[in-house]
């Protein structure tokens, strides 16, 4: 059986999170590089910026699920852990990295959307768990 996303768009900027809050999504898992912005940049784009903060306004859990490693003066991954939940060196796509971040969100699978990238560790990863994976094809850019 070949794992799907349950939805695909062009970027995070593109995901219909008004019907996400209607199927009762509280919390959002975002990839980092080439979903919230290029690999390994050293600063998010503005428009993936005002995206997790005006989500996080709107009352969803912001988690941030990546398998970058966080070296001492990472300046997204200092500024991503002092805004919202993340989860660096993750491993994904098994659960372990999953679950942490949702047990500190303090929602269930099912009340969750993973948002991110790649097939294996970002939509199988998900799926495996019952999280809504939803597939971008870019990244958020300037």
């Amino acid at each position: 059986m070949r794992i799907r996303p349950d939805h695909t768009v062009d970027t995070a900027l593109d995901v219909d999170y008004a019907s996400l809050r209607a199927r009762g999504t509280r919390a959002l898992l975002f990839d980092l590089d080439r979903t919230l912005g290029p690999r390994k940049a050293k600063a998010l784009p503005e428009p993936a910026l005002g995206l997790l903060s005006e989500l996080s306004e709107q009352g969803f859990a912001i988690g941030v699920l990546s398998n970058r490693r966080c070296p001492e003066g990472d300046p997204v991954m200092e500024m991503l852990a002092q805004r919202y939940e993340l989860l660096h060196t993750a491993g994904k796509p098994r659960r372990r990295g999953y679950l942490a971040l949702l047990g500190r969100l303090g929602v269930e699978p099912s009340q969750a959307a993973m948002v991110g990238d790649k097939w294996i560790t970002d939509m199988v990863g998900a799926k495996r768990l019952g999280i809504l994976a939803i597939r971008v094809r870019r990244p958020i850019h300037d």
